[in-house]
C-alpha cells in the first residue's frame, strides 16, 4: 500500500510539473511580447502643450456600467464620455453588456472572493438618444471588458462611427486580446483610424492626445484630455486602483505573470511618471477600474441633457 501511494503521489506530482511547464511555454510568447513593446512616454512638456490647443473638448465626464466588491475594493467599469462645443462625442472605453458584465463578475469572484455585478445598464442604453451624437470610440486596452461594449453601441448608433487606435493597439495582440481586435475589425458601424506610429494627435477629434504605453497590454493607450484648466489622464488598467498607482503598488505576482501577462518593470516606470505628474495640480491620472477615486477626482457624472421641449 506505501509503495501504491508514493506511486500516487509522484504521479501527481509528475503531472503538476507537466502543467507547470505546459502553462509556461503557452504565457512565454505573451510575456516576451509584451517586454519588447516600450514606446516613449509623453514628455510633460509634451502633455502641457495640449492645454493651448485649438478646437480641444469642452466638456469630459464618466458612467459607470457595472461594479462588483473584489478584494475589498470596488471594480467598476468606467466609459468616459467626451465632447465638442459642436455636440460631437467620443467615448472612451464601452464596458460590456449586461450578460458579459455578469459572466466577468462572476469570474473575478472565483479568483478573488468577491461579490456579484451590479449592472447599471449598457453604455447604449445609458446613453440613450445622445448616442447618435457619438462620433467615436477609443479604446485604453483590448481586453473584454473595455471593449465588448461596442456590440450595443453598433447596434443603437444612427451613423457610422471611428474608431481611434495607435499602431501598436491595432497590430499588436495576444491571447487576451484577439477576440476583441476580431470584434473591432469585423464591425460594421465603425471604421478603424490608426495613427501613425509617431503621430500623438488626430484632427477627427482635436486637442487630446493619445499615447500608446504597453506594460498592461501590446495595445494600452493613455488618452490626454484638456478641458478648462485640467489635463485629465485616461490610463486604463495600468494600476487597478489609484491608491495602488499612487503608492507604486504592484498587482501581484498571480495577476501579472499568470493571469495577465504584463510587463512589471514598465508598469513601474509608468507608476512613478503618472504620480510624478498629478501631483502638479494641472494633471489628474484616472484609474479606469476605481469609480470611487474618479468620484473625488471632481470629475463629473455623465447627466442626460435636460429635454427642452
Amino acid at each position: 500500500m506505501r509503495i501504491w501511494l508514493k506511486r500516487i503521489a509522484w504521479g501527481l506530482f509528475g503531472l503538476l510539473v507537466v502543467g507547470v511547464i505546459a502553462l509556461a511555454i503557452f504565457l512565454l510568447p505573451a510575456h516576451l511580447q509584451i517586454r519588447s513593446i516600450t514606446p516613449e512616454p509623453p514628455t510633460r512638456a509634451e502633455l502641457q502643450a495640449l492645454m493651448s490647443a485649438p478646437e480641444r473638448p469642452v466638456a469630459i465626464s464618466y458612467f459607470v456600467t457595472s461594479d462588483q466588491v473584489a478584494d475589498g475594493n470596488l471594480l467598476g467599469h468606467t466609459t468616459f464620455v467626451i465632447e465638442w462645443e459642436d455636440g460631437r462625442i467620443l467615448l472612451i472605453d464601452a464596458g460590456m453588456s449586461e450578460d458579459k458584465a455578469r459572466e466577468f463578475a462572476d469570474r473575478i469572484s472565483m479568483l478573488t472572493g468577491g461579490g456579484p455585478a451590479t449592472v447599471r445598464g449598457t453604455a447604449a442604453s445609458i446613453l440613450g438618444d445622445e448616442i447618435g451624437r457619438v462620433a467615436g470610440v477609443g479604446f485604453t486596452h483590448l481586453h473584454e471588458d473595455h471593449v465588448q461594449g461596442l456590440e450595443g453601441i453598433c447596434g443603437a448608433a444612427t451613423q457610422q462611427l471611428t474608431i481611434v487606435q495607435t499602431r501598436d493597439q491595432a497590430t499588436e495582440h495576444n491571447h487576451l486580446t484577439e477576440s476583441m481586435a476580431t470584434m473591432i475589425e469585423d464591425s460594421t458601424c465603425a471604421d478603424a483610424l490608426v495613427l501613425a506610429p509617431e503621430t500623438r494627435t488626430t484632427g477627427e477629434f482635436p486637442g487630446i492626445g493619445i499615447y500608446p504605453l504597453a506594460g498592461h497590454t501590446p495595445g494600452s493607450t493613455m488618452f490626454a484630455i484638456p478641458v478648462g484648466d485640467r489635463l485629465w489622464l485616461l490610463t486604463g488598467d495600468i494600476s487597478n486602483s489609484r491608491e495602488a498607482l499612487i503608492g507604486n503598488q504592484p498587482k501581484g505576482f498571480l495577476y501579472s505573470y499568470l493571469f495577465v501577462p504584463e510587463d512589471e518593470a514598465r508598469l513601474e516606470q509608468l507608476r512613478l511618471l503618472l504620480t510624478e505628474l498629478d501631483e502638479d495640480e494641472q494633471f489628474t491620472a484616472i484609474v479606469s477600474h476605481d469609480p470611487e477615486a474618479i468620484a473625488a477626482s471632481g470629475m463629473p457624472l455623465w447627466q442626460m441633457p435636460a429635454n427642452d421641449n
